[in-house]
């Protein structure tokens, strides 16, 4: 866990502001706890979400809130990819970051078509991770 917090040196309070700007959505709950613990080492409480109904759901109540979203592909109820086309219809600039454990071409293709800014792949690169935080969030203010 250490090693996550020593990552990036960042001032805590600029990385307590990102408190619940970050919404995950994830229903396998041991993807989900690894993203959460590596947002946690980093002051970041994000929010979840546990399929594509409830992202919306969630970002409706929070549109201009949200930072950031990681968003998986496969979900019930909704995939990733409707969901992501439904977020960007209330709000196009608000980044989506893809997390699939599936990266062949038509996958990858899927996820940009979208709308997803970028796409990470599972097993889950922790220094991408804080990298993408950094890219759509700290930085972009």
């Amino acid at each position: 866990m250490e090693s996550f917090k020593t990552h990036t040196s960042r001032n805590t309070e600029e990385l307590i502001n990102l408190n619940n700007r970050i919404l995950i959505v994830e229903d396998d709950d041991i993807s989900y706890s690894l993203m959460e613990e590596v947002l946690n080492a980093h002051n970041i409480n994000p929010l979840r979400a546990y399929d594509g109904i409830e992202a919306i759901n969630i970002f409706i109540e929070n549109a201009y809130t949200i930072d950031l979203i990681f968003m998986d592909i496969r979900l019930p109820k909704l995939n990733g990819y409707e969901a992501t086309r439904k977020i960007k219809e209330i709000n196009k600039n608000t980044p989506i970051i893809a997390l699939t454990a599936y990266t062949h071409s038509q996958c990858i293709i899927d996820c940009y078509d979208a709308g997803c800014s970028e796409l990470i792949t599972k097993p889950y690169n922790i220094n991408k991770i804080i990298s993408l935080v950094d890219t759509y969030v700290i930085n972009k203010k």
